[in-house]
């Protein structure tokens, strides 16, 4: 969802989900499980703010707890360095994440990051 967007900087917030059913199907031979899942939004989020810059290919990342990687291991920069490789986009972002969904308790945070990255990566470029 976005709050706040201008020409060059956006501000969106990444909902949190909680499982209100969870069946496991079956193991894929991928070593992953095939789930059925009935899931809930809720109001808790993290923010993720992007800043269009001039550099080409440059996105640093910033996060507010020291724990969570601002590198290649973190969910939102590998969106925004998949989509802005693979269009080829010209600029750099600079992103930060304000993590306020728990790290790891199975909410969507990561994922539900790595989804606005790439709404916001789209809608700037």
């Amino acid at each position: 969802m976005i709050l706040l967007e201008t020409e060059d900087f956006m501000r969106l917030r990444a909902l949190a989900k909680i499982n209100l059913g969870l069946d496991i199907l079956r193991k894929r031979e991928d070593g992953y499980h095939e789930v059925r899942m009935i899931m809930q939004t809720i109001q808790m989020y993290d923010v993720l703010e992007m800043k269009r810059v001039r550099k080409p290919g440059d996105f640093p990342l910033s996060v507010n707890y020291s724990y969570i990687p601002n590198d290649e291991r973190n969910l939102v920069y590998k969106a925004a360095k998949l989509l802005m490789d693979e269009f080829q986009v010209k600029g750099g972002v600079d992103i930060h994440l304000e993590k306020f969904i728990p790290v790891a308790a199975g909410m969507a945070g990561g994922s539900s990051d790595a989804a606005a990255a790439l709404v916001g990566i789209n809608r700037l470029f």
